[in-house]
C-alpha cells in the first residue's frame, strides 16, 4: 500500500535564526500532513461536528538531517496501531530531491468525547486511515 504524501516547500520564514527548520515548525508540518490524511474521508466541517476528538498524548520525533530554505520535503503518514481508546500514527519526512530521511515521528492519540473523557476509537477509523506498510507486513496491522 502506498501511503498518502504531502509536499511542503521550505521558505525562509519557516526557519529559525540558524537558518534551518526548527522543532516547532516541523511539528506543525506533521500536523498539516495528518489533517491531509483525514480530510478526504472526514471533511473539516464534519470533523468539527463529531462527538469524539483526538488529542495528542505523546510525540516521539527523531531528526536525521537539516531542512533549509528552498528544500522541498515529502511527509508520509499512516496508522501504526489502534487500541481501545488510543491509536498511533507514524510519519516520516524526506527531502524530495534525494529521498534523504529528515525526521521520523510516532504520535500517540487518545480519543475523547465532548466532555474530555476517553472514548472508544471509532471503528471506521481503522478502515479509512491507511496503515503503515511495515506494520501491516509484520502482522501488526491495527
Amino acid at each position: 500500500m502506498t501511503l498518502p504524501e504531502i509536499t511542503i516547500h521550505i521558505y525562509p520564514t519557516d526557519c529559525d535564526m540558524l537558518g534551518h527548520v526548527n522543532h516547532a515548525t516541523m511539528i506543525s508540518f506533521l500536523e498539516h500532513a495528518r489533517w491531509a490524511l483525514i480530510e478526504p474521508h472526514i471533511p473539516l466541517d464534519k470533523a468539527l461536528q463529531r462527538e469524539e476528538w483526538s488529542v495528542v498524548r505523546h510525540v516521539d520525533i527523531s531528526y536525521h538531517a537539516q531542512t533549509l530554505p528552498g528544500d522541498d520535503i515529502v511527509i508520509r503518514s499512516g496508522l501504526s496501531a489502534m487500541k481501545n481508546t488510543s491509536y498511533v500514527v507514524r510519519q516520516d519526512v524526506r527531502k524530495k530531491d534525494t529521498g534523504q530521511l529528515v525526521a521520523d515521528a510516532t504520535i500517540v492519540f487518545v480519543t475523547v468525547g465532548r466532555d474530555g473523557r476517553p472514548v472508544r476509537v471509532p471503528r471506521d477509523w481503522n478502515d479509512i486511515l491507511p496503515h503503515w506498510p511495515e506494520e501491516a507486513a509484520a502482522g501488526h496491522a491495527p
